[in-house]
């Protein structure tokens, strides 16, 4: 049984590929969030390198799966804490964060590509 590798993967490998994605995007997401706050440049460099990465990665599951797995974190974080607390301020650091999530999600949804459709000339010459 000789199988190779192609690439983009097919079927499980897909799937396994998509969920490690969303797991990178996620650690991404905590690092970002980790020193957002720190100073302007960090904030720089919070928010470039998901972005370097999500643009690096092929459009589709993978892109989607470590974009899904950033914003998911964002989000749980703009939530309050029992205590009353925030993990993202509102303040301009914050809006920016909030913000480019905002710009990733829409960045991830308009480069998912296009489903194929069957050519007139394949579907009418295709036996019943």
């Amino acid at each position: 049984m000789n199988r190779t590798l192609t690439w983009p993967p097919r079927g499980p490998l897909l799937a396994a590929s998509a969920l490690l994605a969303f797991v990178v995007g996620a650690g991404t997401g905590i690092a970002s969030l980790a020193v957002h706050q720190k100073s302007w440049p960090w904030l720089v460099l919070a928010l470039a390198a998901p972005a370097a990465t999500a643009v690096a990665l092929r459009a589709g599951w993978l892109r989607s799966g470590f974009c899904l797995g950033w914003i998911a974190v964002v989000l749980v974080a703009l939530q309050t804490l029992p205590a009353g607390d925030f993990v993202v301020m509102s303040n301009t650091r914050g809006y920016a964060v909030f913000g480019f999530c905002m710009a990733m999600l829409i960045g991830m949804v308009v480069t998912l590509p296009a489903r194929r459709r069957a050519k007139e000339s394949e579907s009418s010459t295709r036996p019943i």
